[in-house]
């Protein structure tokens, strides 16, 4: 893996300046620019629009109690690193009914939906909080002892040379778990255009490279001439809630 330290080198060789002796104790202007805002803007960027596999992307197992809020649902504390769900319909999943936990974004359709209920065994959540404070509700939760599994994004985005993930660089030998070259792209890219030089190709180099990326991650893509498939799962077939007559 690549260091941090050697992936801002070749940033500050490609935005015209010289590099510090040490990046983690520089503190000239372009220099903590470079480390402090547009590395890290690079980061959150790629974290807010690829859903990468791990050390990134993490799962968090999410157990009952069987105590429930006033309003039937059950609040849980997600991790620290929390920045976003994965995109994806089974991203927040329920083992015990085999079907994803239905997202509720809306204040009001949630109070609609625990005033009047849901009839039926599925789960719907609500995701509130902010950066490192993230809770999410869950109605209809899981039973005593039951779990529900979140698929979400980190902001983990370096480790340790002896592997201890983190956020912020401390060490020289601390290593770049995300893509190289877009990381070191998306940076240079934001330093021209801060400082007013040209920087059109490097976004466009960064843009294009983000975007094959995301579909990497997603899978490869294919064409078929063929019938489609016409397997069907036994799950969709089974209503979610059968009356007892």
């Amino acid at each position: 893996m690549t260091q941090v330290t050697e992936a801002l080198n070749r940033i500050a060789r490609q935005c015209g300046v010289k590099a510090p002796s040490s990046w983690i104790t520089a503190a000239r202007d372009d220099h903590v620019e470079i480390r402090d805002d547009f590395l890290r803007e690079t980061v959150d960027d790629i974290a807010d629009r690829v859903d990468l596999p791990s050390p990134t992307g993490k799962t968090q197992t999410l157990t009952g109690t069987g105590s429930t809020n006033s309003d039937g649902s059950e609040t849980f504390t997600l991790n620290s690193d929390f920045v976003r769900m994965q995109r994806d319909e089974l991203a927040f999943y329920d083992p015990q009914q085999d079907r994803p936990v239905v997202p509720v974004t809306d204040s009001g359709q949630w109070q609609f939906l625990t005033d009047v209920g849901a009839a039926g065994a599925i789960k719907y959540y609500r995701l509130q909080g902010y950066d490192g404070n993230y809770t999410v509700d869950v109605y209809n939760p899981p039973g005593s002892g039951d779990t529900v599994t979140v698929h979400y994004v980190s902001n983990v985005w370096l480790a340790t040379a002896g592997g201890t993930e983190g956020t912020t660089l401390a060490n020289d030998d601390d290593v770049l778990l995300l893509p190289r070259r877009i990381v070191e792209v998306g940076t240079v890219w934001r330093f021209r255009e801060r400082r007013g030089l040209p920087y059109d190709d490097k976004y466009k180099e960064y843009e294009a490279l983000l975007s094959r990326l995301s579909n990497d991650s997603r899978g490869r893509r294919k064409v078929s001439f063929a019938e489609p498939d016409k397997d069907v799962r036994w799950q969709d077939l089974v209503p979610n809630f059968i009356p007892s007559s």
